[in-house]
């Protein structure tokens, strides 16, 4: 058995380590979805760009999830109408809706990319299930049916493709004796994210992208009147994860964008932009979203192959706490088995950080940053597997791994310039990075390129929902 992903268990040969001085128009740090999503679309727009990532393309969350996409944010569907509702009125329902309507405009974005550059990543488009538990888990919907009827009723209203399965037609699909019915969501998708992001990243490189891996930025600094960078960031260690560097305002003369050093242990960028693509890592590089984006690790395993087709699609259950699919790598018709979970648990010790109060000292504790497996929570998958699929709990593992997710306060994504000019920011998907990544690239690169966003003259909610400035460090985060 090996104790990491499944996804990035294929050959792989990275580019070297930046080393000496550069001048681009952008810097991309980050080299998974986002990152290299977003270095595509400024490079189709004719922008000089240089992706800096502390390890491998592909090697963090976008190698580390279930290769599901899916519509909408984590909530059931009529949860999010009623929580838009409340926060933005008569507006909600709308908006909920067209949050689901960017994800499928993320979609298509997506399947245009792999279409347009011939890139094989075993994307399917069998649709999505949200399941009803018989017993649920721990932390989930105590009437999960009725949540799931409620969503449906809500969907069909707002004129998406769904359809509600009841217990019997349930179970001769999805062959559990633990489901009670189901929403299925026609419009939704499965990939292999390695090779989708790879595929990506090489069309980039034939745009002229310069890749720079296993490369850590230290510091990201305005540039002074000499070339140098100064004053700006104080560089703390490796912004990619084991230690954290800052991205702070300078004094006088910093109202306006350009003018950035971004500098490595081999070299430094001279750029006039730069866009965060690190999710859940962002708030090691930029403090300022330490309250505003969570990390939250899960935890997914792989079975052995099995040669029979059992189910297509992609499947989410207990709230989402769990999921499962059938991957497409045979033998045959068949394929290994991916199930993910068992968070809820083990909250504290899967939470990227927290928060405690000692003798009236606030002090940071950092948990669920290390990608590697715990003993405790796939133990925890290992039951539920068994339980849902009693039939298949005599199958090996073949892999076991985690990774790291970025939750932001309120479940949106950040998309946009930050306090720091010139410094824009993708993050905070809450689970759903290959839902929105796609979209909120090409949004942040129309801007950077001077060029009209489709996707915000589309949609209103982008506008007011994505904004990166919201929060801040009184963000009260109120996700699970």
């Amino acid at each position: 058995m090996i104790r990491d992903s499944y996804w990035l268990d294929m050959p792989y040969t990275p580019s070297g380590p930046l080393s000496g001085e550069l001048d681009v128009d952008v810097v991309v740090i980050g080299g998974g979805v986002t990152g290299v999503t977003g270095a595509l679309f400024l490079a189709e727009g004719g922008a000089r760009v240089a992706v800096l990532e502390r390890r491998e393309v592909a090697s963090g969350a976008t190698g580390r999830n279930g290769g599901f996409m899916l519509a909408g944010t984590h909530e059931y569907y009529v949860e999010a109408v009623e929580e838009l509702t409340d926060l933005y009125g008569a507006d909600g329902r709308r908006m909920a809706g067209e949050a689901w309507r960017i994800a499928l405009e993320n979609h298509d974005l997506m399947a245009g990319l792999m279409e347009k550059y011939k890139i094989q990543c075993d994307y399917y488009r069998h649709g999505s299930y949200v399941m009803a538990m018989k017993r649920p888990d721990r932390g989930s919907h105590a009437d999960p049916l009725e949540r799931i009827v409620r969503s449906y009723n809500l969907l069909q209203e707002d004129g998406f493709d769904v359809e509600y399965l009841d217990e019997d037609r349930l179970y001769g699909i999805k062959r559990s004796p633990q489901l009670a019915g189901a929403l299925w969501n026609k419009f939704d998708g499965e990939l292999h994210p390695v090779k989708y992001v790879r595929g990506l990243a090489s069309a980039a490189s034939g745009l002229g992208v310069l890749f720079f891996e296993n490369t850590p930025v230290t510091s990201i600094a305005r540039r002074g009147a000499d070339g140098n960078g100064r004053g700006d960031a104080g560089g703390r260690g490796d912004a990619g994860g084991r230690g954290v560097s800052s991205v702070s305002r300078a004094g006088s003369g910093v109202s306006s964008p350009g003018g950035l050093v971004v500098q490595t242990p081999g070299g430094r960028i001279r750029t006039q932009h730069v866009l965060l693509g690190m999710n859940a890592y962002t708030p090691q590089l930029d403090a300022r979203y330490e309250r505003r984006i969570i990390p939250q690790r899960g935890q997914v395993f792989t079975t052995e192959p099995v040669s029979e087709r059992l189910f297509n699609g992609v499947f989410y259950a207990n709230d989402g706490w769990e999921f499962w699919r059938q991957l497409h790598d045979g033998p045959g018709e068949g394929g290994r088995l991916l199930f993910g979970g068992g968070r809820n648990h083990h909250i504290r010790a899967e939470r990227g950080f927290h928060f405690l109060r000692r003798r009236g000292r606030q002090i940071r504790t950092y948990r669920g940053y290390k990608e590697r497996p715990t003993r405790a929570v796939q133990r925890s998958n290992d039951r539920s597997f068994n339980s849902t699929f009693p039939h298949l709990a005599a199958l090996g593992r073949s892999h076991r791994w985690g990774g790291v997710m970025g939750f932001s306060y309120d479940s949106s994504p950040f998309v946009g310039e930050t306090e720091t000019p010139g410094v824009h920011i993708v993050a905070g998907f809450t689970g759903r990075g290959n839902a929105y990544a796609t979209v909120a690239a090409r949004m942040v690169s129309d801007r950077l390129l001077g060029r009209p966003s489709a996707v915000e003259d589309q949609f209103e909610t982008v506008k007011k929902v994505f904004d990166p400035l919201r929060g801040g460090i009184d963000a009260e985060n109120r996700r699970r």
